[in-house]
């Protein structure tokens, strides 16, 4: 950079640039002040003469519209200063403006005005509820009090409680004094009444002639009911080891109003922890009935069945009627099925030792093969099925050729034999050896060209060099190259610096321009010629 010179733009009229190139500087002696281009050409305003007098200018003292700066001691005067300041203040003798201090909410209190020049004392006394002075409560009455957020009593009175108390059985009616008659309870038939005066609780016993639906005790004997039986609860539990009906058709889902319901019965089992074995009709499976085992899930009171927590159960059974469809595995090669739920249509069928299964077409279309100079070429797969045909044309060794001359007719010669390094020609009958004519040499070069003579058969049969010289209007195409003294362009641009290739210097000439004003030709770090402004590079 020792001999760089850097070109400022500058104006004694203009105050501030309206663009500049990207890094470009300029200075305006009108306002004196330094800008430099941005990346959209924006001006940035970046120093210059006017803040530099405006540095020198600087003061401790209050002057107006003049930068502050700290004398000597680190000071400087300031009329009014607008700000939020922290701190400690050396004197402060009042407040300026004296303030009233109140307190309110359930307390009262005296309200003083305080400016900073003394003391001051509130006296604060609790607000009055209005609850009267006393005592609540007594032997037939209670308290009853209100209390405010504060925990304050607001409110209290007395209220009498009854002393007398009604009662009534299945017949008869009596009241009784709380306060000096004494309440029995009396037992009947089976039934007996304890008082436990520790736990202030009454108990009723029964014996075993009194039917119940709970408890210890139990029914001894026989019960028989001439009557029917009717059950209005929702589950009877009978723990016997016969049930014996004489209904030969037992129903079961009579309030099954629509088909929402599962039908049919289950049983519990242990094997592994507890299970669940169930026979029933499945309501969300368009009505199949199926047999599940190995169940962790009970069937809920709801009368459904979860299928998915069951597996399904085998049925040994012999079936003698109906469909069989929608198994979920094939029926087994053992038991006369094809271990298999579908075949290609069209296909032949194999066992594949598990299974049948289609075997896949060939491919191979109807048609017809052979021909007198063809051959038919047969592929054949383990199944012995034809999978490939091919039409080959006949195809045979010279060796193969035992007798007689190939005619023309058949691509042959017509000869057996010829003169050794004569060409050949075709005579009518046969291809015949004809005499040479010409002299073996080498003739033509890169500054001659050869001049030939040659026979009716279109063989050489004089030959002579003769040297190129040629116009430059006969040179119509191509581009003449550097290396022959041209430019090896054929156009350039109006205006254009001509340059050389930049690479090997042999290349095709080139134009360099430009259309911005203040562009300069210039050779950038790797040495190649170009057009651009003047910058102090980078660093």
């Amino acid at each position: 950079m020792a001999n760089t010179v850097i070109q400022l733009k500058w104006s004694e009229l203009t105050a501030t640039p309206t663009t500049l190139n990207v890094a470009e500087p300029a200075y305006s002696n009108t306002s004196g002040k330094l800008f430099v281009g941005g990346t959209n050409q924006a001006p940035i305003l970046v120093g210059g003469k006017y803040y530099v007098d405006r540095v020198d200018e600087a003061t401790s003292a209050n002057t107006a519209n003049v930068i502050v700066k700290r004398d000597s001691s680190g000071n400087f005067s300031a009329g009014i200063i607008t700000a939020a300041l922290y701190g400690n203040a050396n004197t402060a003798t009042r407040l300026q403006t004296a303030r009233t201090i109140a307190v309110t909410g359930d307390v009262d209190a005296n309200s003083v005005s305080f400016d900073g020049s003394g003391d001051v004392t509130l006296n604060l006394e609790l607000t009055n509820t209005g609850v009267t002075p006393g005592t609540y409560g007594g032997g037939s009455q209670i308290p009853t009090f209100a209390v405010d957020i504060d925990g304050r009593i607001t409110s209290a009175a007395n209220v009498s409680v009854a002393t007398n108390l009604s009662i009534a059985g299945d017949t008869g009616t009596d009241s009784l004094s709380l306060i000096s008659d004494t309440l029995t309870f009396v037992g009947g038939d089976g039934i007996t009444s304890v008082v436990d005066g520790a736990g202030n609780n009454v108990a009723f016993s029964v014996d075993n002639t009194v039917i119940r639906n709970s408890g210890a005790q139990s029914i001894t004997g026989d019960l028989a009911v001439t009557g029917n039986l009717v059950v209005m609860g929702t589950e009877v539990i009978q723990d016997v080891s016969t049930v014996r009906t004489e209904d030969s058709l037992i129903e079961l889902s009579a309030n099954n109003a629509a088909d929402a319901l599962d039908i049919g019965f289950f049983g519990t089992y242990v094997n592994s922890g507890t299970k669940y074995t169930a026979l029933f009709r499945d309501a969300n499976d368009s009505g199949r009935y199926k047999l599940l085992t190995d169940g962790t899930e009970k069937p809920t009171s709801g009368n459904t069945v979860n299928v998915q927590a069951f597996s399904t159960a085998t049925l040994v059974a012999n079936l003698t009627g109906g469909t069989v469809s929608g198994l979920t595995a094939n029926i087994a090669i053992a038991d006369g099925g094809t271990n298999a739920s579908a075949f290609p249509t069209g296909n032949l069928v194999m066992f594949d030792g598990t299974r049948l299964v289609g075997i896949a077409n060939t491919g191979i279309s109807a048609q017809t093969t052979g021909a007198a100079d063809r051959t038919v070429v047969v592929q054949v797969d383990n199944y012995g099925r034809v999978v490939g045909l091919t039409n080959t044309a006949i195809a045979i060794s010279t060796t193969q050729v035992i007798s007689g001359t190939l005619p023309i007719a058949r691509g042959g010669t017509n000869q057996t034999t010829y003169t050794t390094g004569a060409m050949l020609q075709f005579d009518g009958t046969s291809i015949a050896s004809l005499a040479n004519t010409g002299t073996a040499a080498t003739y033509a070069n890169a500054s001659h060209v050869p001049v030939i003579t040659t026979d009716v058969y279109g063989r050489v049969s004089a030959v002579t060099n003769t040297a190129i010289a040629i116009d430059t209007s006969q040179i119509t195409s191509g581009t003449l190259g550097v290396a022959r003294g041209g430019s090896g362009a054929s156009s350039f641009s109006m205006k254009g610096v001509i340059v050389s290739d930049n690479a090997s210097g042999t290349g095709a000439l080139s134009a360099l321009t430009s259309a911005t004003e203040g562009h300069v030709l210039q050779i950038n770090a790797s040495g190649i010629p170009t057009f651009a402004h003047l910058n102090g590079g980078y660093f």
